[in-house]
């Protein structure tokens, strides 16, 4: 688990974030990491955000946010790939106490120009 918070924490999405600030962040997004071969399709459930951290996907682009695929138009991976799945929900929508790591990511979001209206893919 160390090495995939390290190749989070290098992405500058998670910029200024702690490694203890990404370990709750995984548990509380419901975050799941997985790995795929080349020439795979990535199919995860509606109301999930991508995020790739190694390799290659068709219309991804490491260390950014990306809405779940549509079944007509799947993302491919191009070459052996790292991608961290996020529930979109508890991504865009802080608790109340709203924590510093997801204020911070949220606000990288925002100075990184993420999209956020395309995340919500209910």
């Amino acid at each position: 688990m160390n090495e995939k918070l390290d190749a989070l924490q290098a992405l500058p999405i998670f910029r200024n974030i702690t490694k203890e600030g990404l370990e709750t962040m995984i548990d509380c997004f419901s975050a799941e990491f997985i790995s795929v071969k080349k020439g795979e399709q990535i199919k995860i459930k509606q109301n999930s955000t991508l995020c790739m951290i190694e390799g290659t996907v068709s219309g991804l682009k490491k260390g950014n946010f990306f809405p779940s695929p549509k079944d007509e138009n799947p993302y491919v991976a191009l070459e052996d790939s790292e991608l961290v799945i996020l529930e979109s929900h508890m991504l865009l929508y802080p608790c109340y106490g709203c924590c510093f790591f997801h204020a911070q990511l949220l606000q990288n979001m925002r100075e990184d120009g993420v999209e956020f209206r395309a995340l919500e893919n209910e």
